[in-house]
């Protein structure tokens, strides 16, 4: 079970009054092998995933445990958690990370995750002009703005989608539609975000494996302004 609070804090600029949102948290397909490759020791190596990051969520959607990315991932950088067990239920149980993000600009926050890699994922990009999916749940033909920030078989999500892509012609990717369970959509519009990530058993993007993701209330926030998550993991 995961789950988590975002707290706001006092900020040089302004203070925002601490409150508890309510989380739709899940470790994902991909967290779930995380788990299970900690469990093996020393080979392969698996990173914890104390690795914070937030997003904005734009079309405030929910988190699945399909998820391979953040709907949206902010500007700031990751934050490296503070990990301890803790006790929910039974002694010792939780899976806890504790960190604060300072917002580097006005922006709403309305989501956040845990990662085994503290920098962002390199194949990032957004939906451009002419791509045959905007609208479409059959469509193949994805634009981006730079095709070579992608590679041949590597997973992208966009909304709640996720894709494999199967070709690359310059900017132009051709796509499999409703991968790692997901369900094609005909919500993708211009501009949304085009984010690369790993499903189970594939590590072929950078800084791409999601461990846990949080959807949460939409959280408006000024240039300086901090938000302290504290996100768990329970295990029953």
């Amino acid at each position: 079970m995961a789950a988590g609070r975002p707290a706001p804090r006092r900020s040089p600029h302004r203070t925002i009054e601490p409150k508890e949102l309510s989380m739709g948290a899940v470790v994902t397909f991909k967290g779930l092998e995380i788990i299970a490759s900690r469990m093996r020791g020393s080979t392969p190596t698996q990173a914890e995933p104390l690795n914070i990051s937030w997003g904005n969520n734009p079309a405030a959607l929910t988190a699945a445990q399909k998820d391979i990315a953040l709907f949206k991932e902010a500007a700031e950088s990751r934050v490296a958690g503070t990990s301890s067990i803790v006790t929910t239920t039974n002694p010792n149980d939780t899976y806890q990370v504790v960190g604060t993000f300072t917002s580097g600009s006005g922006q709403t926050i309305a989501e956040v995750a845990l990662s085994d890699s503290a920098s962002k994922p390199t194949a990032v990009d957004a939906v451009q002009t002419s791509s045959t999916v905007i609208g479409s749940n059959s469509a193949t033909s994805l634009i981006v703005a730079n095709g070579a920030n992608f590679a041949v078989n590597q997973y992208i999500q966009i909304r709640t989608e996720v894709m494999k892509i199967t070709a690359i012609s310059t900017n132009t990717l051709t796509v499999t539609r409703a991968q790692n369970g997901t369900t094609a959509i005909s919500t993708i519009a211009l501009n949304d975000a085009v984010t690369g990530g790993n499903i189970p058993g594939v590590t072929n993007v950078t800084s791409g494996s999601l461990f846990f993701h949080a959807d949460h209330g939409s959280q408006t926030l000024a240039n300086g302004d901090q938000v302290s998550y504290t996100l768990t993991t329970k295990f029953s």
